[in-house]
C-alpha cells in the first residue's frame, strides 16, 4: 500500500497551478494525478439516485424524525381538538410535520471521518483534485505545503495502491485521514489574465 495526499481545490487554475508547483518541487510525473471528483451524490452508485441512504451526520435522522412526528402528531391532535373535529385532524398533521422536521435535523451533525463507513460515509467536496504518492522518504511534508500555498480547500491521506501514476483503488466513499481544511469563502479567487 502507498500513502496518498489528495488535495481538493475550488478552481481548475488552482489545481494546475500546484500540478506544475509539484514538479518544480521535484515530484515526477508518474507521483502525480490531476483529476475532477464529481460532487457528491453524483456517482450514481445507487438504483435511484445518490451514491449512500445517507452521511455519517445524518445517519440516525430518520430514527429522530419518526419518535418527534409521533410525539408532535399526539401534541396537535390533543391542542387542535379543542377546535372540534376538523381542527384535531388538522393540529395531528401539523404537529406530526413539525414534529418530523424538528426530531430529524436534531439528530444531524457534522459528519466525523472517525465515525464513517462505507454505508454512511463522509464524502469529500467534489471539484477539481490532485493526488499525489508520497512514498518517498521526506516527500510528504512537502507536497502537502505546495497543495496548502495552491489554496487546496482540503487535504487528506489516504492508503492505496498506485499504479501508472494513480491511485487505482481509491474510492471517495471510504475514509481518509482530514489532514487541513479551509472555509470556502477563505479560498483566493484565481486571478484573470491580463
Amino acid at each position: 500500500m502507498s500513502t496518498i495526499i489528495v488535495g481538493h481545490f475550488e478552481h481548475v487554475e488552482q489545481r494546475d497551478s500546484a500540478v506544475a508547483a509539484l514538479a518544480r518541487e521535484g515530484f515526477a510525473a508518474d507521483e502525480v494525478s490531476a483529476f475532477y471528483l464529481n460532487p457528491p451524490g453524483q456517482h450514481g452508485l445507487r438504483r435511484f439516485g445518490g451514491d449512500a441512504s445517507s452521511d455519517e451526520g445524518s445517519s440516525t435522522a430518520g430514527k429522530g424524525a419518526t419518535a418527534a412526528a409521533a410525539v408532535g402528531g399526539a401534541a396537535g391532535l390533543a391542542i387542535g381538538s379543542i377546535a372540534g373535529p376538523i381542527g384535531a385532524l388538522a393540529g395531528a398533521g401539523v404537529g406530526a410535520y413539525v414534529g418530523s422536521l424538528a426530531g430529524a435535523l436534531g439528530k444531524t451533525h457534522e459528519p466525523r471521518v472517525e465515525d464513517a463507513t462505507a454505508e454512511h460515509p463522509v464524502v469529500p467536496p467534489g471539484g477539481p483534485a490532485i493526488a499525489v504518492c508520497v512514498d518517498r522518504s521526506g516527500s510528504e511534508p512537502g507536497a502537502v505545503d505546495v497543495l496548502k500555498d495552491h489554496n487546496a480547500r482540503q487535504i487528506e491521506r489516504e492508503q492505496g495502491t498506485w499504479a501508472d501514476g494513480e491511485c487505482i483503488d481509491c474510492e471517495a466513499r471510504t475514509p481518509a485521514e482530514i489532514l487541513f481544511s479551509r472555509a470556502p469563502e477563505t479560498i483566493p479567487q484565481p486571478r484573470a489574465e491580463p
